[in-house]
Formats: C-alpha cells, sequence, structure tokens
C-alpha cells in the first residue's frame, strides 16, 4: 500500500494529511490480516483461549453447579463476539472498521453548521488554503517598514504594540497551526488504526473474568478515538470558518497597497487558541470515554440459581436484610415482654375470698346473675396457669424418722 510522500513546499498540509490516513488504515486493515490469518501468533493464542475456556465450563459441568441458563446464554455470546472480531474481517470491517475511521468525518460533517461547510472545497482542500495564505502573508509582510498607508489603523512605523515582531508572529502562527493539526490527526488517527490492529488478541480477553478489563480499556480507546475524531473535525471546521475570511481580507488590504500591522498578532492569537481548544477537547473526551462504571448500566439483573421455570420478579427492589438488635435492645425486649406476660396474668385472678361481706353477696349475685344471663355458659370459674415448678415443689416439711418417734 502506497502512501503519498511528503514534499516541502506547495501542498505539503494536502500530503501530510493524507500520509497520516493512509497510515491508519494500513495499520487497521492490514495489521489485522497479518495478526488474524490462520497460523499467525494471534490466531495460536485465540485457540489456545477459547480452548481453555470450553475446558473450564466442562470442568464446571462434571464438578461444580451447574450453570443456569443466563451463565449458558452468556457464554455463547461471549464465544460469538470473539470469533466474529478476532477472524471475520467482512462483519469486522462494516461494525467496527468503517465506523472508527470513516465515521467521524459523517458525522463532523452533519453536525457541523451548513454556513461553515458550503465555503467551497473539500475539508483537506481548505486546510491547504488556509496553510498557503498563511505563506504568501508572510511572503508579503505587513507592509509596517516598508512605508504603506495606514489610514488611521492602529499600530505605526515606531510601536508594535507587542511583544513579538510582525516576522515572529508570523512564522509561530504557522508553525503552532501545523503542530496542532499533525498533532490531533495523527494522535487520534494513528491511535485508532493501531487498536483496530489488536482487535484479534483483545477480543480474547473477553472470555475471563480477569482478563476483561483489558477488553474493555480497548474498546474505550477506539471510543475516544471515535469522539476525538468528531470533535477535532468540528473544531477545525470552525477555525477555517475563521481563517479563511482573515486571510482574504489582510492579503487584500496588502495587494491594495495598505499596510497590515495588527494581522500578524492577530492571526498568532487565532491558530494558539484553537490549538489549545483541540488538545483540551481530546482531554475532555478521553474523561468521557474512559468514565468509571459506564459499563455498569449494561449489566443484566442477577437470576435465582433454582428453577429456572419459575416465575420470579426479578425487576422488583431485592429483599432487604433483617435489622440486627444489639444486646442492650434484646435484653430490654426481653424486659418488656417478661412484664407484660406478669400484668395480663394478676389481671385475670379472681377475688379474694378475705373480703367484706356485702361484698362477697354482690359478688355472688352478680356472678349468678351473669351465669344465669349468659345460660350457663360462665359456670366455671376461670383457673390461672399454674407457674412454672409449681407442680414439683413441696407442700410440707420434711421430717426425718427420728424426730417423728420422738415427737410420738
Amino acid at each position: 500500500m502506497a502512501c503519498p510522500q511528503i514534499l516541502t513546499g506547495s501542498e505539503f498540509v494536502t500530503r501530510l494529511v493524507s500520509h497520516i490516513d493512509c497510515q491508519s488504515r494500513y495499520l487497521g486493515s492490514y495489521g489485522y490480516e497479518a495478526l488474524g490469518q490462520p497460523g499467525s501468533i494471534a490466531a495460536t493464542a485465540m485457540a489456545g483461549l477459547l480452548t481453555l475456556f470450553i475446558a473450564i465450563w466442562g470442568f464446571r459441568l462434571l464438578f461444580g453447579q451447574a450453570p443456569d441458563g443466563r451463565d449458558v446464554v452468556g457464554d455463547v455470546l461471549k464465544i460469538g463476539i470473539v470469533l466474529t472480531l478476532a477472524f471475520s474481517w467482512p462483519a469486522f470491517r462494516t461494525v467496527v472498521h468503517d465506523l472508527t475511521l470513516d465515521g467521524p468525518a459523517q458525522i463532523a460533517g452533519s453536525l457541523s453548521n451548513p454556513g461553515i461547510a458550503a465555503t467551497g472545497g473539500g475539508f483537506v482542500e481548505r486546510l491547504q488554503g488556509v496553510d498557503n495564505g498563511i505563506l504568501a502573508l508572510i511572503d508579503q509582510g505587513t507592509g509596517r517598514w516598508s512605508g504603506a498607508a495606514l489610514e488611521g489603523q492602529a499600530g505605526n512605523a515606531t510601536f508594535a504594540g507587542t511583544a513579538l515582531q510582525d516576522d515572529t508572529a508570523l512564522g509561530w502562527g504557522r508553525l503552532i497551526y501545523l503542530s496542532g493539526l499533525i498533532g490531533s490527526l495523527g494522535l487520534l488517527r494513528l491511535v485508532a488504526g493501531l487498536l483496530l490492529a489488536l482487535a484479534p488478541l483483545a477480543a480474547g480477553m473477553l472470555l475471563f473474568e480477569a482478563t476483561r478489563g483489558l477488553f474493555s480499556g480497548w474498546l474505550r480507546g477506539l471510543v475516544l478515538t471515535l469522539l476525538g475524531s468528531v470533535g477535532v473535525t468540528v473544531i477545525l471546521a470552525v477555525e477555517l470558518a475563521v481563517l479563511e475570511p482573515f486571510l482574504r481580507d489582510a492579503l487584500y488590504v496588502r495587494s491594495s497597497g495598505y499596510a497590515a500591522p495588527s494581522a500578524p498578532i492577530e492571526l498568532f492569537a487565532i491558530v494558539t487558541g484553537f490549538t489549545l481548544v483541540q488538545l483540551l477537547s481530546i482531554w475532555l473526551l478521553a474523561k468521557v470515554a474512559f468514565m468509571r462504571g459506564w459499563p455498569s448500566a449494561l449489566r443484566l439483573p442477577a437470576l435465582p440459581s433454582g428453577n429456572l421455570w419459575q416465575p420470579t420478579n426479578i425487576n422488583g427492589p431485592p429483599p432487604q436484610p433483617a435489622p440486627f438488635a444489639n444486646r442492650a435492645d434484646r435484653i430490654a425486649q426481653q424486659v418488656e415482654n417478661r412484664m407484660s406476660i406478669e400484668q395480663s396474668r394478676y389481671m385475670r385472678l379472681p377475688a379474694p375470698a378475705g373480703a367484706s361481706g356485702g361484698g362477697t353477696a354482690a359478688t355472688a349475685a352478680s356472678a349468678g346473675s351473669a351465669s344465669s344471663g349468659s345460660g350457663g355458659r360462665n359456670n366455671v370459674s376461670f383457673q390461672p396457669p399454674e407457674r412454672l415448678g409449681n407442680s414439683y415443689r413441696r407442700n410440707t416439711h420434711s421430717r426425718s424418722i427420728s424426730s417423728r418417734r420422738r415427737d410420738g
């Protein structure tokens, strides 16, 4: 696969961006085919991992607890995903490769302002046009020292208004523009190609719980390259929308014989600000892609390991464990229960026999009337329950044989 060579002078940005894109596609496609072909190191390692996974699953059936339906379906899906990512290039190219490398441009084109996208020419040609405009402005200069008419513009031949001279500001502006372009696109595109090439090795990490974090990191890296490419493309489109009319106006002013003393520092500020925005956007999107806990949102609810055909409410809240009372609370509860039992027992005792006569007669009369009115249902007096241990308690004092003989 022949990538375009980098030449100095004209078409530098076009060749550079095309070369970076070519290298990323070379890594993603040819690297994947080299690792996924039969007999390669990745194919041998993948076969070993699949064999180990099936052997462990068989040992679980022989000596361990039988897996439930959820585990069986999950393991079958894992094997299918691993085989698709590792050995099926048509499916991998459609689902992962083309989405990672070609998707950001389409997404950015639909997100960006139509007025920004309708300035004419392709995206790479517009980047090259901005670089050509900066070179033309460097060649013509600002006209500060050539005696060009200022016509009331800010700045003159004796006061530059900034710590950077005109030539220095123009030179640093083009340097920062090219560096930000190469750094952002090179980082995202080349890392995406490398991660796509390592897909046959990363797919095997999905089989085991101990290595699943490596697969998650690989997948998060692809998400970062996708989101970062979209963000950088949108930011570059906005930068082009700012730089293109600015450079056209500066070159028009210089071609009309007037000076443009404020153009160098303005160009330097524009390209520096947008380069910082590109780097910070990549950092922010990396925080989003590598945020902890986002795979837990896809975790299925746990099912009981009993009868699979018994309907259970898996969507309800999980059962809460019973609160555990400490020793002081348990003792207080026991004392309270004992006091309530004793109180209810003494309230049920009959009236004492030594009460007054009038009270006894009245009690008897009321008891007789209640008995006759109720049809004899309350004839049996209430007997309180016998206290524990009274059945074996002695009713008389124990006396020895000698004491009874002595007392006659």
